[in-house]
């Protein structure tokens, strides 16, 4: 059994995943026996708790429980329910937009209504998802910039939006692999705009939402925005001549403390711009305020890097004139030298903070004469670089790393200096949203399909079993801090250890080996089930499941095994 009685109870009784399909889907007259609905639920059920998306193993792993499954379905489960077949049918209605889209918002709406999720910024983020496979001829699998540094590979990109701070995911879309990120945000708002409240949330993406285009289009929905600007165009200018004004004292720093005030993270200065751009409704004109941001541990990293980078840069300068010897190349001429020593340069981005020399190296050696050839003196040439570094520039290149710049159009008494910051400090919620689908256990990258259909109906499957993560990870954390409590036992390795933050991989793995064993004898027939522990019943108290959940589906002409 282990946890296939709390993931199906999530998903059928809270949730309602198997009727919300069923209801856009209503059974054929010829289907029999689980419905659609029911068939997704249950290889949700298997996705989560045996880790494996793939279809193959699910009619063999429901062949091992049929009584637990058809007790918590309420009626008889064939093994012809779950064939590769019925499976494929539900991967290929998941990925018609016709089914998925009105589905995705019945979702959305009920599990905000259901867990009572604060909906007032939503983060957006892309990823790709290599695929193996022959398919030339696809027009979803594409080759371009591969987030998985698989260049190689064809991949399709996925769209997600989650809101923050729960990492709950509320919307999903999937593009071909070629397709560039910047005009992915603009679709993905429009479509939440008929799920969540059309004004007023604040969206929060990296630097590839900041086109001009997709701010202009938040504006004039009345939405606010938060994001980087991307180090492209006019960008790198302005940005040097803003921190040269932070870094001679023009401007006013105000110090930037993480939440609670103890940990300083950096300092920071805003002003505020006019913009105007084009939308659908015409030319919209805003105040947009312009965030100069130092973070400390970014300015650390830099200089490393920085030094790093010096580093290497002048051991490839020396290693331009090595030692005499056979086999070293020495250069002899001026223009070769000067090439070579440009590109080390700007392979590690170095100009201006080295100063290099190359001088001629000129030697004499005298023959001593013998037979008929005279005594004569030698000659060879070559050029010797020598770098160092110019202090002064090294000082200055310093003081200029670490600096950001970050644009938004809430207004102050909405969001902060400060709190703009920490907002964004918190995007590593929509990439864990990615980590989680792709890597364990939900195992999205890579795929192995050959059809688009079903790779666009799996990946939605697949983001329906992240949002179950995420909402008992959610409605689990909620009640631990309300009530001032810690979880013990969950950590492999350390069982007195306690926390207030659980994962929900680590509660369902909690209810590892809880078995049913079923004896028949004659007609009758006798269970057994693993005594619950009290960390096991704690866990379904938190997830506001009911205290019998692992018996109410008993059939009552069973009869308890005594032991």
């Amino acid at each position: 059994m282990n946890d296939l009685p709390v993931l199906i109870h999530l998903m059928h009784d809270t949730l309602r995943y198997d009727e919300l399909l069923d209801q856009q889907l209503p059974r054929h007259g010829n289907w029999q026996g689980l419905s659609l609905g029911q068939v997704m639920v249950t290889w949700l059920a298997h996705i989560l708790s045996e880790r494996n998306h793939f279809m193959n193993p699910v009619q063999a792993w429901a062949a091992q429980v049929p009584e637990t499954l058809a007790g918590l379905w309420g009626q008889a489960v064939r093994p012809t329910d779950l064939t590769d077949d019925r499976l494929a049918e539900v991967a290929r209605q998941l990925s018609r937009a016709e089914v998925w889209k009105p589905l995705e918002q019945q979702i959305n709406q009920r599990q905000i209504r259901v867990y009572d999720l604060g909906v007032e910024r939503v983060r957006l983020d892309t990823t790709t998802v290599n695929v193996y496979g022959d398919a030339e001829a696809a027009v979803l699998f594409q080759r371009g910039y591969s987030k998985d540094h698989r260049p190689d590979l064809r991949q399709f990109k996925v769209m997600l939006a989650a809101l923050d701070p729960l990492g709950v995911l509320v919307g999903v879309d999937v593009v071909a692999g070629n397709v560039a990120d910047d005009g992915l945000y603009v679709p993905m708002v429009a479509r939440l705009r008929t799920t969540l409240p059309a004004s007023g949330l604040l969206y929060i993406g990296d630097s590839k939402m900041g086109a001009l285009a997709t701010r202009a289009y938040l504006q004039a929905t009345r939405n606010h925005y938060l994001m980087p600007l991307a180090q492209v165009g006019q960008v790198p200018e302005q940005l040097a001549q803003w921190v040269d004004a932070a870094v001679k004292g023009r401007v006013t720093l105000h110090p930037i403390r993480a939440a609670g005030g103890r940990q300083r993270l950096g300092d920071a200065y805003e002003f505020t711009r006019r913009l105007t751009a084009p939308a659908e409704t015409g030319p919209v004109q805003w105040i947009e305020r312009v965030l100069i941001v130092r973070s400390d541990q970014y300015a650390q990293a830099a200089v490393r890097g920085l030094h790093q980078r010096l580093r290497r840069a002048q051991a490839d300068l020396q290693a331009l004139s090595p030692p005499r010897g056979r086999g070293q190349r020495q250069f002899t001429d001026e223009v070769a030298m000067q090439t070579a020593v440009q590109a080390v340069v700007q392979r590690y981005d170095v100009d201006g903070l080295l100063q290099i020399r190359v001088k001629r190296e000129i030697e004499h050696w005298t023959v001593r004469a013998y037979a008929q050839s005279p005594a004569r003196v030698m000659e060879r040439q070559r050029l010797v670089v020598t770098a160092s570094l110019k202090t002064a520039s090294v000082r200055r290149q310093e003081q200029l790393l670490g600096w950001r710049v970050y644009v938004t159009n809430a207004p102050v008494k909405h969001l902060s200096l400060n709190q703009a910051l920490q907002t964004y400090r918190d995007e590593f919620l929509i990439e864990r949203d990615c980590a989680r689908l792709k890597g364990h256990p939900l195992s999205l990258r890579p795929i192995w399909v050959s059809r688009e259909d079903h790779a666009l109906g799996l990946t939605h499957l697949l983001t329906l079993a992240a949002r179950v993560l995420a909402l008992a990870e959610y409605q689990v954390r909620r009640k631990l801090t309300e009530q001032q409590r810690r979880l013990p036992g969950l950590t492999p390795g350390q069982p007195t250890r306690l926390t207030q933050r659980p994962t929900t991989e680590r509660l369902l793995k909690a209810f590892d080996h809880v078995a049913l064993t079923i004896i028949r004898k004659g007609k009758q027939i006798y269970y057994h089930i693993t005594p619950l522990s009290e960390l096991q019943r704690t866990i379904l108290r938190d997830l506001n499941c009911p205290s019998n959940l692992y018996q109410r589906w008993l059939p009552k002409s069973w009869k308890p095994l005594r032991i």
